[in-house]
């Protein structure tokens, strides 16, 4: 096998991983560890470049996760403009709600309007508690 196909084997699992876990934020070490589950070898640096490469298209975003301060990264459905909103992390599952409202406007007129801030959402997080993750929680409480 030519290192080409190899490279674009590799690529096409990454990208496949990142795509079924569009709803969360994973690691390159989670990649690195689901590559290495599958039985393929591929250097850290490599995954690193292809993610830049992947941010550079417009097909994932990254962020830094404040919790432990890595760099995480989501897949972006076409239908997501993500440059445009602000994202809500569970801090309980780990899953993605993206912030695609009317509300969206409203922040950034107030804040341009009272505070003299241009939003920029790329990379924007907020953390909370999901309803799911909330209501297992309640579930969870009542069967005490």
């Amino acid at each position: 096998m030519d290192r080409k196909s190899y490279n674009t084997k590799n690529r096409k699992l990454i990208l496949d991983f990142l795509k079924q876990n569009q709803t969360i934020m994973v690691t390159a070490q989670d990649i690195l560890a689901f590559l290495k589950n599958n039985e393929i070898t591929v250097n850290r640096s490599t995954i690193y470049r292809y993610l830049n490469q992947l941010c550079e298209e417009g097909s994932i975003m990254k962020y830094i996760d404040n919790e432990e301060g890595k760099t995480v990264f989501q897949y972006v459905e076409d239908k997501h403009d993500c440059h445009s909103h602000i994202h809500l992390k569970c801090v309980k599952c780990n899953g993605i709600i993206h912030l695609e409202c009317d509300f969206m406007e409203e922040i950034r007129e107030h804040l341009e309007r009272n505070h003299h801030f241009d939003l920029q959402c790329e990379g924007s997080v907020l953390y909370g508690i999901c309803d799911k993750c909330k209501k297992a929680e309640k579930n969870k409480n009542d069967q005490q």
